[in-house]
């Protein structure tokens, strides 16, 4: 995880008590990088979660995320129907 500091300064204890504060905010994701931008009186917190990719199998294949699908194969994925699991 990356840490700036913008427009000032922050002490190291400082520093981790914001990025503790967003980690307990997101605790399931990945926080990526995170942005203080030191203000007079406050710090403004900005921060990048890790997005993860949605990939998709086709056919046997790993053909990846279906938003960078062409038209026609996008609708192929919408006409397919999905293979019932029974437990």
């Amino acid at each position: 995880m990356q840490a700036a500091v913008l427009h000032g300064t922050l002490s190291e204890a400082e520093q981790d008590y914001y990025v503790r504060r967003v980690t307990e905010k997101f605790p399931i994701s990945i926080v990526e990088k995170i942005i203080l931008d030191v203000q007079e009186d406050h710090v403004d917190v900005r921060y990048m979660l890790h997005r993860f990719r949605d990939l998709r199998k086709m056919g046997g294949c790993c053909i990846g995320e279906p938003s960078d699908w062409n038209h026609a194969k996008q609708a192929e994925l919408r006409d397919t129907l999905p293979n019932q699991i029974d437990c």
